[in-house]
């Protein structure tokens, strides 16, 4: 008789209606219950990156707080340096400095490259280099940039 009882007691187990509730919840709900448990752990870890992440590094600040610093001091040193030219401070130019530009040099130009701009001016307006009815102006212009440069030679 306990034999029968446990066989109809183990029937009555797989039958289908038991069948279709334990396959419910171990095909269904579990996988999801899985799923949800994965997507937590995934959210948790991505806020805490993001808020490990967020760290600002102190020396970093400074730096550029000294970078902003020096730049505005950059900037009101230009705008001194803009405002002292409108109000016309540079008025007296460097006679030196123009004389250069006349021949278009730097006045700090080195020696070597005065003299190769020389030779360039006597080439390019040397008279005979030019038409007939050029020669004139030619020459005007070589003699005035020779004055140029035998001054621009006492002055260095």
């Amino acid at each position: 008789m306990r034999a029968l009882l446990i066989l109809a007691a183990l029937g009555w187990a797989i039958s289908p209606p038991w069948m279709a509730v334990f396959g419910y919840i171990v095909l269904i709900v579990s996988p999801i219950a899985v799923l949800w448990l994965i997507s937590v752990s995934i959210e948790r870890r991505a806020v805490s990156n993001s808020s490990a992440g967020n760290t600002i590094d102190a020396d970093y600040v400074t730096l550029l707080e000294n970078m902003v610093v020096e730049a505005e001091a950059e900037v009101e040193k230009l705008r001194g340096e803009i405002e002292r030219l409108r109000l016309g401070a540079a008025s007296e130019p460097d006679p030196k400095a123009a004389l250069f530009r006349r021949v278009g040099l730097n006045e700090n130009a080195p020696k070597w490259l005065i003299s190769a701009a020389r030779r360039a001016y006597r080439v390019a307006l040397h008279p005979d280099k030019h038409p007939v009815h050029r020669k004139q102006e030619a020459e005007r212009r070589l003699k005035m940039a020779e004055g140029l440069f035998d001054q621009i030679a006492a002055r260095s």
